[in-house]
């Protein structure tokens, strides 16, 4: 195990990092949604009734969309 601390972002935190709605989120992981997300970082159970996001988990996952987006436009 790391000795480096996790940072870990509650549904509302994830919101604001990303800029999305709680709706977009959940239809990024949600396997029926047109906007289901395979790659989109899966939340960790904190409690029975909460969950939250790995920091680290989703700056890697903005990395891949960014370098795929570069791909894509031919930067």
């Amino acid at each position: 195990m790391s000795n480096k601390p996790y940072v870990i972002l509650r549904i509302k935190d994830l919101c604001e990092k990303l800029k999305l709605s709680k709706p977009t989120i959940y239809n990024l992981m949600n396997k029926n949604s047109k906007y289901f997300d395979e790659a989109f970082p899966k939340p960790i159970k904190l409690t029975a009734n909460s969950v939250a996001w790995i920091e680290e988990h989703v700056d890697a996952w903005i990395e891949r969309k960014m370098q795929s987006n570069e791909e894509v436009i031919g930067v």
